[in-house]
């Protein structure tokens, strides 16, 4: 979308609409010494630059092709932050080491990814590693934990998550617990 044709009205709307999915991108994140906001910030000037740039004829903003766009326009943004706040000037102060787990085979694999380059080969093992945490929590999860999981990822406050499963805030909080200790034990 140019300049020109940029309408506030349009902007607000895109950016309510967008919110979770952000929150989701921005979860799988770690900024050393920043918080969740600065995450959730970057990722908003991914989004503005998506419907900055979008181009038009691959389609109309608001359909399937710009929602996959954004999310990758929202992801790069936020690889960009953490690769700067990681340079030389800031790498005494942030030192960033991934959460690091081991399966049943006691194989080590990471839970999050902090930063990775974009090679080949890097999005495959990536890919891998990411089949087979899901795997571990398919066998591990109850159907409600996989539920609100889901939602968890996809950016939802627990409050939403709570009212869409007719659920206390507070068990929903618990269970959003009760996974991250399964997956710590898996």
């Amino acid at each position: 979308m140019k300049d020109d044709k940029l309408n506030e009205e349009l902007i607000n709307k895109l950016v309510e609409s967008y919110a979770s999915m952000i929150r989701g991108i921005c979860r799988k994140f770690y900024l050393v010494g920043g918080t969740s906001d600065d995450l959730y910030q970057e990722g908003m000037i991914g989004l503005l630059d998506a419907i900055r740039n979008f181009d038009e004829s691959k389609g109309t903003i608001g359909d399937d092709t710009f929602k996959k766009y954004a999310a990758v326009c929202v992801k790069r943004q936020i690889i960009d932050a953490i690769r700067h706040n990681n340079t030389l000037s800031n790498k005494t102060l942030n030192t960033s080491i991934p959460i690091v787990m081991k399966n049943r085979d006691d194989d080590e694999f990471e839970i999050d990814e902090i930063a990775t380059s974009d090679g080949p080969e890097e999005i495959y093992i990536s890919k891998e590693k990411q089949e087979e945490r899901l795997n571990i929590l398919q066998e591990t999860l109850s159907e409600f934990e996989k539920q609100v999981l889901g939602k968890y990822l996809e950016g939802k406050k627990t409050s939403t998550i709570a009212k869409e499963l007719n659920k206390t805030p507070k068990s929903i909080t618990n269970t959003i617990q009760r996974i991250k200790l399964k997956v710590q034990n898996n």
